[in-house]
Order: structure tokens, then C-alpha cells, then sequence
């Protein structure tokens, strides 16, 4: 009877814990989670989220252009608006094919809560950026660059 009694009492806290956990989430977090879950990937874990106003000189920045190379919109638009930057550790991500990784860093941004872009790389072993980014869905520069100008 004890014995079931520690079991109840357990489940109770981790349904709790679980459900604070929700609560605590930004509206951002949970817009940016349920756009790459509806891309097929899986949210392992939010790693950060934060504000950035987007400037000329962001998008001048040449340790920034591989990333405004893979956004699928017009980042002119945006300057002097403020960002949300929200960063997720996702499964099932076509990187993990490419790189043989398990995990995909995920960078998501939103304008009012709404995703309008964001990249991704493979995590590797030390957790450092090195190489190419590519968009959330794992184009590369040049692809996304192709698919604006094809014929739709």
C-alpha cells in the first residue's frame, strides 16, 4: 500500500513538473516549436530564446551574410523591427543524414510570434558552429537562391 502510495505521489509530481514546464514556455518558444514540429522535426530541447533588432548593419555584416543567405524572405523588410531569436535542439532533420549527426541546431525567427526564417547547423561533438549554415530545411545558400528564381 505504501509502496503504491510513493508510486501515485511520483507520477503526480512528474505531471506537474511537465506541466509547469508548458506553462513556462513563451508564446515565441511554442510558435517556433509547433512550426518545425509541423516540418517533421521533433523538439528535443529549448536552448535559448532572445530579442534582436535587425539593422543594415546586421545584414552589412559579413560574419552574418551566410545566414541572411539562407532566409526564405526579403530581410530588407524587417530592419529596424524587433526579433525574436528562439533556438531549439530538434531530431529528424534531413542534417542528420548529411552530417551523420543525431542532433540539428535550430535558430527560428519570429516578428509578432510569427516564424518568418531562421537557419540551422549539425551539433557536433564540442557544440560549436563550424562550417555552412543552412536554412531550417536544410538548403543550403545557393539552393534556397534557386528555388526564388524557378518558375512557379
Amino acid at each position: 500500500m505504501l509502496r503504491a502510495l510513493c508510486y501515485i505521489l511520483l507520477l503526480t509530481v512528474v505531471l506537474l513538473a511537465a506541466c509547469d514546464e508548458n506553462q513556462q514556455k513563451s508564446a515565441a518558444v511554442l510558435e517556433a516549436e509547433a512550426y518545425l514540429e509541423s516540418q517533421g522535426y521533433t523538439s528535443i530541447s529549448v536552448v535559448e530564446e532572445k530579442s534582436l533588432l535587425l539593422t543594415k548593419q546586421n545584414l552589412a555584416d559579413p560574419a552574418y551574410t551566410p545566414i541572411w543567405q539562407v532566409q526564405p524572405l526579403d530581410s530588407a523588410q524587417y530592419i529596424d523591427k524587433e526579433l525574436t531569436s528562439v533556438e531549439l535542439i530538434v531530431q529528424n532533420h534531413p542534417l542528420e543524414l548529411l552530417y551523420n549527426n543525431k542532433k540539428t541546431s535550430t535558430i527560428v525567427y519570429l516578428h509578432h510570434n510569427k516564424v518568418i526564417g531562421g537557419w540551422s547547423f549539425p551539433v557536433s561533438s564540442s557544440e560549436t558552429l563550424v562550417g555552412n549554415v543552412y536554412s531550417l530545411d536544410g538548403k543550403t545558400g545557393e539552393e534556397v537562391k534557386e528555388e526564388e528564381l524557378s518558375p512557379k
